[in-house]
């Protein structure tokens, strides 16, 4: 994952003339469709989803496209108003903006074609709109750090961290479920709260929900590109959606103790078995020794210390193979756990069937 820079633009505007004195005020981004635009852009959308393709195709209005990506993304704030909280609504909106209703209607319809014929319940539901927006391309603009609307980002299947959290957070809070946008300023990053108590990030009240990669609801990243870590507490801004809740945080969390679990086994396992072959190739010097005796003595008819050794060489050729059997006993647990480690980090999209997996560990 790459760190992301989120550029946040405000442009003070001062207007007189007239004597006449403007109210306070912001003016947040907004599109205006290019009319001059009849064609549109067909998009295939194909991601996986509990082991399962979801593909379809949908037309966007080339006309509402080239507005959105022609949009001044800069607030403009004038008069005394707002000076220290505009963004409160700046990430709402880019979700928002009306032109795109028709477009987020369009989406959904599709979705929920899906989940109908799938037979999603709500958790599932969300789990695979979170799918679909980690499977969009991660790519920052080196020329523009400015978040795009939710539009943008679907037609042109690529977004950073803010542009792909919109999107998720646009989906979602017109499905009715409560989310919020979650902003670390230090980081410079973004990412997507979604309400659920068990697995609540820090006191946001929103499980943590990363859109640049898979993962689980609920599944905060280790690190972010060059090593970052989210130690800040995130600026929380809700988005207007309604009162659904994720609810099946307490199996995500139990999918991810059990990982780390597996993780922490299989670590003190390879020690054990860098020292069990240790052990092994000690016993392989001393086997080899005394069979190298034995063949000497038995060669130069020195029968009589032949065999009084025999009984010394059959009980090292038996702890050897005592020793091969609890170091491949030891590789063969370590080897499950490396199992529970991969079906974990691949079944992000299939929550689940890998909590049935890994429940009994």
């Amino acid at each position: 994952m790459l760190r992301v820079i989120i550029a946040f633009a405000l442009a003070l505007t001062l207007l007189t003339g007239c004597g006449t004195m403007l109210p306070d005020g912001v003016i947040y981004p907004t599109i205006t469709p290019d009319e001059t635009i009849s064609a549109v852009h067909t998009v295939a959308v194909s991601f996986t989803f509990e082991r399962q393709p979801v593909e379809f195709t949908l037309s966007v209005d080339g006309g509402l496209y080239a507005g959105a990506a022609a949009a001044d993304k800069e607030v403009i704030r004038f008069g005394n108003a707002r000076a220290n909280d505009w963004i409160e609504d700046y990430f709402p909106a880019f979700i928002t903006e009306p032109h795109q209703q028709s477009f987020y209607n369009s989406l959904l319809t599709a979705f929920r074609t899906v989940r109908d014929q799938r037979g999603l319940d709500s958790d599932r539901y969300a789990e695979m709109l979170t799918a679909y927006v980690q499977s969009i391309t991660y790519r920052v603009d080196p020329d523009d750090l400015s978040p795009k609307f939710p539009v943008e980002t679907f037609v042109e299947g690529a977004g950073d961290c803010d542009d792909k959290t919109l999107l998720l957070a646009a989906l979602l809070a017109r499905e009715g479920y409560d989310v919020a946008v979650l902003m670390f300023e230090p980081e410079q990053h973004v990412a997507l709260g979604i309400r659920a108590d068990d697995i609540a990030y820090r006191d946001t009240g929103y499980a943590y929900v990363e859109t640049t990669v898979p993962g689980y609801i609920g599944q905060v990243p280790e690190s972010l590109e060059g090593g970052i870590t989210l130690e800040s507490e995130p600026r929380v801004f809700r988005i207007d959606g309604g009162p659904t809740e994720y609810t099946a945080g307490a199996q995500v969390a139990a999918i991810l103790d059990a990982r780390a679990r597996a993780v922490a086994e299989a670590d003190d396992l390879a020690q054990a078995i860098v020292q069990a072959d240790d052990t092994l190739a000690d016993l392989e010097t001393s086997v080899r020794s005394a069979y190298d005796d034995l063949q000497r003595l038995k060669a130069t008819g020195a029968y009589t210390q032949y065999n009084a050794q025999v009984d010394g060489y059959n009980a090292l050729v038996a702890e050897y193979n005592r020793a091969i059997r609890e170091r491949n006993d030891l590789a063969e647990r370590h080897n499950e756990l490396a199992a529970i480690d991969r079906a974990v980090a691949d079944g992000s999209s299939d929550r689940a069937e890998t909590y049935a997996r890994v429940s009994s560990f």
